[in-house]
């Protein structure tokens, strides 16, 4: 009875987050559904070959064997992508590991700080961030965004639940297996902060990388890039994805280092799966028709 209250209870908190970004993103959903253009009927000429193409399509939007087969051929592309880094992704790449040991050196100091200064206030954020984190509470709420999609023929909302959804799989599996690998101690276990044990099964329960945080940043990433036309949206997404990696290390779960490569983790699986799926233009010049209730015409746009 009681796990039954505290899951409906993080289940609410879960939904009105992602209810809240959805919001702020359906203002865009709008805009664009009462534009000039209508998407389905657009078509592309691109002025260099005269080609007409489809417009840029939203895949996937259902639930197909072609979307679930996505799940590994993403995956593989993803640990297969550092053969086709340039130096920009190396770079990266090294400036992520390179903070992931800057923050180590300092998990036991920061460690000792936010323990020092635990709050009901406090506690209270970090419940609300430590759910939102959380994979049990995760896909119920996406599942009501793709059958809000659904029911309102919003091909948009289906392509972010179901990316959404990708993303945290995949990102998840990542972290998963680096934690076996790693076999880090928990802060809360009374072990160091340098304290590991992998490769191995020893410990059930490894700290490195933070699970929870890795699942909220790529839920976060996912939908600033889907509706990356709305300002509030990033902002409030990135937002409530950091109040679950600081709500991880002010409950003693895990280590700042932890939280910091999760979050880095889920950031990028969900930007690169949202690449995957994304058509991209090259054409400088494209002209389009433009249809509405009210009139119709052709629009030109030149990219720079």
């Amino acid at each position: 009875m009681f796990f039954l209250k505290v899951w409906r209870s993080g289940l609410v908190i879960h939904i009105s987050a992602i209810a809240l970004v959805v919001f702020m993103a359906g203002i865009s959903i709008a805009d664009e559904n009462s534009g000039t253009a209508l998407k389905d009927s657009a078509k592309e000429v691109t002025a260099d070959s005269g080609r007409t193409t489809a417009a840029q399509t939203a895949q996937p939007d259902r639930i197909t064997g072609e979307y679930a087969k996505g799940y590994f051929t993403d995956a593989g592309r993803i640990l297969a992508s550092p053969v086709n880094w340039n130096s920009d992704d190396w770079l990266k790449a090294g400036l992520i590991v390179g903070a992931t040991s800057v923050i180590y050196f300092a998990d036991t100091d920061i460690k000792k700080i936010s323990q020092k200064n635990q709050s009901q206030v406090g506690d209270k954020f970090a419940a609300i961030g430590d759910t939102l984190g959380n994979p049990l509470y995760t896909l119920p709420p996406l599942g009501l965004f793709y059958l809000y999609g659904h029911i309102n023929e919003d091909p948009k909302a289906r392509r972010a639940s179901l990316l959404t959804i990708e993303s945290i799989a995949i990102s998840g599996a990542f972290t998963l297996a680096i934690k076996q690998a790693a076999q880090r101690h928990r802060p809360f276990a009374g072990s160091s902060s340098t304290t590991w044990d992998g490769p191995g099964f020893q410990n059930s329960d490894p700290s490195f990388p933070s699970l929870h945080t890795t699942t909220a940043f790529s839920i976060a990433s996912v939908l600033a890039e889907e509706y990356d036309n709305n300002p509030y949206v990033a902002p409030i997404a990135y937002g409530l994805a950091t109040l679950t990696g600081l709500s991880r290390i002010y409950d003693n779960k895990h280590w700042a280092s932890d939280v910091f490569f999760g979050a880095a983790i889920g950031y990028f699986a969900g930007k690169a799966v949202v690449s995957y799926h994304t058509v991209h233009s090259y054409s400088a010049v494209k002209i389009m028709p433009v249809i509405s209730r009210q009139s119709f015409g052709l629009m030109t746009e030149y990219r720079f």
